[in-house]
Formats: structure tokens, C-alpha cells, sequence
């Protein structure tokens, strides 16, 4: 039978760091009972962008700080949702940094431009940056000392915030109200174990005349997901990861010889250690699952990637 020794660390992800997952995510929807479904879906969207707005800002460990000056609030399908649209209206204008979410490069056949330097956004840019990032699984200098978003600001850049790692983070503190900044987007797939649901909520200083706002206006939004979503904020609540598993997550950096980030699906990786100062993100799902509730989940692997995944490009 197998052990938690018996985890290698051949065993962490390497090409694709999933997010946690636990079978009470699975258990939780088995136990729904239909008569709480919404009986009017016309009506229920407005409700699950207050429950999920209220939800956002409850927590503590991770805070988005001037939400409230965003007018607009949306529900979208996932944060890809939203970076779709942005793909859809500005087409070849979007830049995203070096290392940034892979998805962009997907949507693109890899024609797209990318920075290693704020200074390198110029007016006509449409800028895009997960954050928390992850390229750090937390915060970027630039970010938090607003250089980027004052030059920004300065070019008529405007800036596009990917919160999709938002609820399973911490230590994290951003204020979003700088006018620079012109939307947020927020989903429940990594916060809560929904990834194949794709819902979530989009901030937007106006209204932005695409997909998102059409579904919106008239009522097109998935109501069923929504409804999964309100009821999995009210049942696991905000912090969930780090207030159920934080000590568990750092016996697993401490036993693989990473260390700890700010995400709590990856650990940082240092191969050349004590040489030149290079690292990684490595994802821990395997071995944190196997902790939390004795599964050996392959799917956290480089042995659970499908096909397409394993012969993916990487430039």
C-alpha cells in the first residue's frame, strides 16, 4: 500500500502546477439539494455578484483593496472569460510579461508581446498581469511600489488585473484603485476546487461594450454554476486553504527540499543550490493531498498531464 514516503520528488509537478483539489470539493456537491435552487434564474445573477463580492472581502489573508471604485461588477465564465473578451477587442495590442500565464501564448500561436521590463509597455498596449502572479505565486516589485502603474497611467496603458489565484493565496495586499488599473477579475476554481464550474466575478470601472457585459445584460449567465459557487462560499467559507492546511503544506517544502511560497499549490525550488541563484515553481498537489486525506492524486503529476499538455510549446 502505498505511503506518503513512498513520494518522490520526481513525483511534484513540473510542466503544469495544478491547483489543490480534495474529494470533500466532490462531496460538497453530492450533498446539494435542488430545492435550494434558484427559482427565479432571471433574477440570480445580481445575487451571486453580491454573495461573491461580500465573499472577497471577508477574507483575510489576501485583500484586493478599493474594489468599490470599480461601478461595474459582472459574472463571467472564469477569469479566462474575461481574457478572452480582451483577446476578442484588442487583438494583437496585448502585452503581458515574460513567464506570465501561458494562455495568452495558446490564444496567440505564441505571437504576442512580452516584457521583461515595465518600461517596455508603450502607448497602444493593452497590458495584462496575473496577480497575485503567477510567475511568483505572490507580489512583483513593481506592482507593489506602482512604478508599472504610474507608467501606465503615464502612456494611456491600460493595466488588466487576473486575480484567478485569489483565495488560495496569502501574505498578499493590493490596492486596485489606481487609475491605471481597469478591471479585476476574480474566479472560484482555484479558491474553491471549481475549475470545471468557470464562474466568477469581473470589476470594471464603466461598462465595456463585448461578451461579457452582453451575457450580463440579458441574462445569458450560468446560473447552475453560479448557484454550486454560492453555495460553496457559504459552506467552506474564506482562507480556506491556509487556515485548514498551512502547517501541512510546509511539512511537504521542508520534506522535498522546497521553499515556501505564498500559494499553497506550489513551492519554490532552488536546483542549483548554494550556486547561482535560480528557481522554480513546483507544484505540490501530489504529495499535500496525500497528507490531507491519504489519495495519491497522479493528476498533481507530470505523470497526469494528457497528451496535448506533455507536447505543449514552450516558446
Amino acid at each position: 500500500m502505498l505511503a506518503y514516503e513512498d513520494i518522490t520528488f520526481d513525483m511534484l509537478g513540473t510542466k503544469r502546477q495544478r491547483p489543490m483539489y480534495l474529494s470533500k470539493f466532490t462531496q460538497f456537491r453530492e450533498l446539494l439539494q435542488m430545492r435550494s435552487y434558484p427559482r427565479d434564474p432571471h433574477e440570480y445573477t445580481q445575487h451571486f455578484i453580491e454573495e461573491m463580492d461580500r465573499w472577497i472581502n471577508a477574507h483575510q489573508l489576501i485583500k484586493y483593496v478599493g474594489l468599490e471604485t470599480f461601478a461595474r461588477r459582472d459574472a463571467i465564465l472564469g477569469t479566462t472569460h474575461q481574457l478572452d473578451e480582451l483577446h476578442y477587442l484588442h487583438k494583437h495590442d496585448i502585452a503581458v510579461r515574460k513567464g506570465e500565464y501561458k494562455y495568452h501564448r495558446r490564444l496567440t500561436d505564441f505571437k504576442l508581446k512580452e516584457i521583461g521590463y515595465y518600461k517596455e509597455l508603450t502607448e497602444g498596449d493593452v497590458f495584462v498581469a496575473s496577480y497575485p502572479s503567477n510567475i511568483t505565486a505572490g507580489k512583483l516589485e513593481d506592482m507593489e511600489n506602482k512604478k508599472l502603474l504610474d507608467h501606465c497611467y503615464s502612456n494611456n496603458i491600460p493595466v488588466h488585473i487576473d486575480g484567478a489565484w485569489f483565495g488560495q493565496c496569502r501574505n498578499f495586499e493590493f490596492d486596485v484603485s489606481h487609475p491605471a488599473i481597469h478591471s479585476v477579475s476574480i474566479s472560484l476554481s482555484k479558491a474553491l476546487g471549481m475549475g470545471s464550474q468557470r464562474i466568477g466575478i469581473r470589476y470594471t470601472r464603466e461598462r465595456v461594450n463585448g461578451p461579457v457585459a452582453v451575457m450580463n445584460d440579458f441574462n445569458y449567465a450560468n446560473v447552475s454554476d453560479m448557484w454550486i459557487g454560492v453555495e460553496a462560499m457559504r459552506f467552506f467559507g474564506v482562507d480556506y486553504w491556509w487556515s485548514n492546511y498551512g502547517e501541512l503544506y510546509s511539512k511537504v517544502c521542508k520534506d522535498f527540499g522546497l521553499v515556501a511560497s505564498d500559494s499553497i499549490h506550489v513551492g519554490w525550488h532552488y536546483p542549483n543550490w548554494p550556486g547561482p541563484e535560480q528557481k522554480h515553481l513546483l507544484g505540490i498537489r501530489t504529495p499535500l493531498r496525500f497528507l490531507i486525506e491519504g489519495i495519491f492524486d497522479v493528476r498533481g503529476s507530470d505523470l497526469g498531464l494528457n497528451e496535448i499538455e506533455r507536447n505543449e510549446r514552450t516558446k
